[in-house]
């Protein structure tokens, strides 16, 4: 079998490391720019299991036990550390929306801690509590170096024969008589293959559509801060959900965050804007007071494939040309998402066998009316 993945980031990476394993074939990858060159990049390193939906939460937790499994084999060190997740609550409402999501985390395993103003403010002493109602305290999410999982991937792919074409760009998917017969590549004539896998992230559309095929799929733009290193101090990732700010400490010191700043959805430049920075920089000097004077040393925006359901989708639909499949809109969840992605997504592959945590995820779930709505989204 001869397979072109198209799209160098986590996902496509992961996707052809996990069909080398198997010996699927010969396997290509295809990248306009050079391996991690999108929105793979631009992550934010972090990743969680605590999402309102139990498919995403379960899929999260399976997904980064995969990651910390396959961090031995890899030439580079992932540096993954379960800091937590802290989501700051404004409101009695957010409160009981929170106990009973962690009903559910608790049966999966994962419950974490609801916490009072006053536990708040006597473990985390540098947050102004002025203004919350509690926060809960996620204890299994943590963070990684994204770089570092991406090139550990792209190592290990390698060392099993994965093909990589940097700077090459495929313009088109062949399609005849019901089935995929290849790619069209740059300028040039068509390259034959079995199987096509579809994972360019926000460029997925361009894409895809050329086959007839749209799915609910839009990309929007994020922005990211960061600061100047200071003394370590901020553990965990703290979510303001009153200003929809986040903020973090990377090892080295520097204060990373987002916050939700409205952008306009599409394909467009990634330059960030002054209007984004400010509206973070107030946001985290009111809640996080002792950074107030902190410089910030650079932005960087990327993409959200933002699905309707802000959940991921995965693998195809029977109606659509054989050897076709995709791995996208992933809503910001990308990174934590893709390790199980490629897994299934092989497996799917090459023996067709839809394992119950893909199921929920596959595109057919929009025209059956079976979307996996998911409100819990950060940045």
């Amino acid at each position: 079998m001869k397979i072109a993945v198209v799209g160098g980031g986590i996902s496509g990476l992961s996707i052809a490391y996990n069909l080398a394993l198997r010996k699927a074939g010969e396997i290509h990858v295809y990248e306009k720019n050079w391996i991690t060159y999108g929105s793979s990049t631009r992550s934010g390193s972090r990743f969680r299991v605590h999402f309102w939906s139990e498919e995403n939460s379960r899929f999260a937790m399976e997904s980064i036990k995969r990651l910390e499994k396959l961090a031995k084999k890899m030439d580079w060190n992932p540096i993954i550390n379960r800091t937590g997740y802290l989501w700051l609550l404004s409101s009695e409402q957010e409160i009981e929306i929170f106990k009973k999501s962690n009903e559910m985390w608790r049966k999966l395993g994962v419950g974490g801690v609801l916490l009072t103003t006053e536990e708040v403010r006597e473990r985390y002493p540098y947050i102004n509590v002025d203004g919350l109602a509690g926060a809960f305290f996620g204890p299994q999410d943590g963070s990684f170096h994204h770089d570092y999982v991406c090139f550990g991937y792209y190592s290990l792919a390698k060392s099993l024969g994965v093909v990589f074409h940097q700077k090459t760009e495929v313009k088109d998917i062949v399609v005849s008589g019901g089935k995929v017969e290849g790619i069209k590549v740059g300028d040039e004539g068509l390259e034959k293959f079995d199987v096509v896998v579809l994972a360019t992230g926000a460029w997925t559309n361009i894409i895809i559509e050329k086959t007839g095929i749209k799915l609910p799929v839009e990309p929007l733009k994020k922005e990211v801060c960061l600061t100047e290193p200071c003394r370590y101090f901020i553990k965990p990732l703290v979510i303001d959900l009153a200003s929809s700010a986040y903020v973090t400490q990377t090892l080295k010191g520097e204060i990373l965050g987002s916050i939700d700043y409205p952008l306009p959805q599409g394909l467009g430049d990634l330059e960030t804007e002054l209007g984004f920075v400010k509206a973070w920089a107030r946001a985290v000097a009111k809640r996080i007071p002792i950074l107030r004077n902190c410089r910030i040393m650079r932005t960087w925006a990327g993409y959200y494939m933002m699905s309707i359901d802000n959940s991921h989708i995965m693998g195809r639909d029977p109606e659509w040309p054989e050897g076709l499949y995709v791995a996208y809109g992933y809503s910001g969840h990308g990174f934590m998402m893709a390790p199980l992605v490629g897994e299934l997504l092989a497996e799917n592959i090459l023996t067709g066998r839809v394992d119950e945590l893909m199921k929920p995820f596959l595109p057919t779930r929009f025209k059956e009316d079976k979307l996996i709505p998911e409100k819990l989204v950060i940045g």
